[in-house]
């Protein structure tokens, strides 16, 4: 009903997705098949409360999933948090992007700067 040449076509929720999905996209691109056997999902809230290891509300988490499953865990990203966070933040965008890096590091086993591809 609304034109997609007005603000008012994608909703909040919707562009965030995008923000997100750009950036995995982007990183899939970049590390090829290492990310083959990940799903990535959205959720507004966590459905927990933080892990004794947390400190204070999840951005994401990674869920590792037993083998011999095609898929080894699902990376999640927590919406509302994360918007929070980063309107605090002097580039909002780049702290999404830390947060996708960050998620996807720890599903590797990696360190966050040996897979960003903006280093």
């Amino acid at each position: 009903m609304i034109p997609v040449t007005l603000p008012a076509w994608r909703s909040r929720s919707e562009m965030f997705d995008d923000v997100i999905s750009w950036d995995v996209r982007t990183f899939r691109k970049f590390l090829g098949s290492r990310l083959d056997h990940f799903e990535f999902a959205v959720l507004d809230v966590p459905h927990s409360d933080p892990a004794p290891w947390e400190r204070g509300v999840p951005l994401g988490r990674y869920f590792p999933l037993e083998r011999p499953s095609k898929i080894h865990g699902r990376i999640i990203f927590y919406r509302m948090p994360i918007v929070d966070a980063a309107s605090k933040e002097y580039d909002p965008r780049m702290f999404i992007h830390g947060v996708v890096t960050e998620q996807i590091a720890n599903a590797l086993g990696v360190l966050p700067e040996d897979i960003d591809y903006l280093q």
